[in-house]
């Protein structure tokens, strides 16, 4: 390892002589990864790639350092740079001791390692720091981690998901603080949400004029390096093919034994392959509320997207369906609110409800549909669960339609998605 290459790197990502990157703050994110830090063990941050996992962690580094942390205290390693030439747990002892060798204070160090998915065995060098009490460690990567037996206890993990229509207005220099300023800047609410369900969330993509090729050249990006390369898949062809129906598929029900077959791909490669697409979190499953966990997991799941921008610009469809985008857009924010274990939708004999959150029993449930000109069709599902569990709280969701409406008896406020998402961030989040 050389150490001259090894510290023109350093001094080209830390804060230790220059201002570096960090872009429209994030504070929910940045408050809840220094509050976690205080715990002292480590933080795996995980997220599509491009969803702003390294600017987040910039703008961390910052506020230690605006907190009064010295910048020599703060370490940032990038793994997708050649120059460190880091293969594995050793090579990143190596390097720590030429960073001591520089560092100025005693005291613990703020470590973050980037993209450490590329390092083997790096669990080793960071459950030594860890268990020393020496340093402060987060570690990022745009794939799921298998963390190892190693850090059993000694980690908390974090999601960060592209942005959420309070975020994408604060890029778009919109500001909302109260229900008045949702009043007076409704216009400009509306067409801003009307993008943000066409183009998505990737916070590169709000802040281009060339969305659309922003959005192809990141898939590109996801698919050819989180997904082709990390799994070493070598029919590309199959993967891409699979890759490009689950994103024109979105909000519908499908059956991997079924695309086998009208795909022409082998069931272990459907599998395999969806797998590694999840893994990149390009790709999510729900599945059906059942109480049987054998027979929900054969059942067909509904398909979702990581960002309905990505489903609408790549995905094959056939017409514009801005229902199915709008899904998507809720299905995204439950996420954030929920995770993805308590997310479930209702099929019964005669409907369907969308979405389903299910803790130790049912509490909520989401109809998503552009409008409401179908109504007989869209409470159906609605119907059917409330037979079933009557104090369940039910919400439809619409582009833009606002009332109220009584479902067996039961008063069900039918809400403009846009306002719910703004109206319930800072609650949920």
């Amino acid at each position: 390892m050389d150490r001259e290459t090894v510290l023109k790197a350093l001094i080209d990502w830390n804060f230790w002589y220059k201002e570096q990157y960090t872009g429209i703050i994030r504070d929910e994110y940045v408050n809840s990864l220094l509050q976690m830090m205080d715990i002292g063990l480590a933080i795996d941050v995980t997220g599509v790639k491009r969803c702003g996992k390294s600017t987040i962690i910039n703008q961390v580094v910052k506020k230690l350092i605006n907190n009064g942390v010295d910048p020599f205290n703060t370490l940032i390693i990038n793994f997708e740079d050649p120059r460190f030439n880091i293969r594995n747990g050793n090579d990143l002892f190596q390097l720590y001791e030429i960073y001591k060798e520089i560092k100025r204070k005693e005291g613990r160090t703020y470590i973050f390692l980037d993209e450490v998915q590329k390092v083997e065995n790096w669990e080793g060098f960071v459950r030594s720091l860890i268990d020393r009490k020496e340093a402060y460690v987060i570690v990022s990567g745009s794939v799921k981690m298998n963390i190892s037996e190693s850090l059993s206890g000694r980690h908390l993990s974090f999601i960060v998901y592209p942005l959420s229509f309070k975020e994408f207005l604060e890029f778009k220099k919109l500001e909302i603080k109260n229900d008045l300023d949702i009043l007076a800047k409704e216009p400009i609410i509306k067409s801003l949400f009307l993008e943000f369900v066409k183009l998505g969330g990737f916070p590169l993509v709000a802040l281009s004029e060339l969305k659309e090729k922003v959005l192809v050249n990141l898939y590109e990006d996801i698919i050819s390096k989180d997904v082709i390369e990390r799994c070493k898949i070598k029919n590309v062809h199959e993967v891409r093919t699979l890759s490009l129906f689950y994103l024109s598929q979105i909000g519908n029900r499908i059956s991997f034994r079924k695309i086998s077959r009208s795909l022409n791909i082998p069931i272990k490669n459907v599998l395999k392959y969806t797998e590694c697409l999840t893994s990149s979190f390009l790709i999510y499953f729900v599945n059906p509320l059942n109480s049987k966990l054998s027979e929900m997991v054969k059942a067909e799941k509904k398909v979702y997207s990581i960002d309905q921008g990505l489903a609408n610009v790549i995905g094959f469809r056939l017409n514009e369906s801005l229902g199915s985008l709008l899904e998507n857009v809720v299905f995204i924010e439950l996420l954030r609110r929920y995770g993805i274990n308590k997310i479930f939708y209702y099929r019964g004999k005669r409907g369907e409800v969308d979405f389903v959150i299910k803790d130790n029993e049912v509490k909520e449930a989401y109809q998503v549909t552009y409008s409401l000109q179908d109504m007989e069709r869209e409470i159906k599902g609605i119907k059917e669960i409330l037979e079933r569990k009557k104090d369940i709280k039910v919400y439809i969701l619409t582009f833009d339609e606002e009332k109220e409406i009584e479902i067996n008896g039961k008063k069900i406020p039918v809400l403009k998605t846009w306002k719910w998402l703004l109206e319930s961030f800072k609650r949920f989040f």
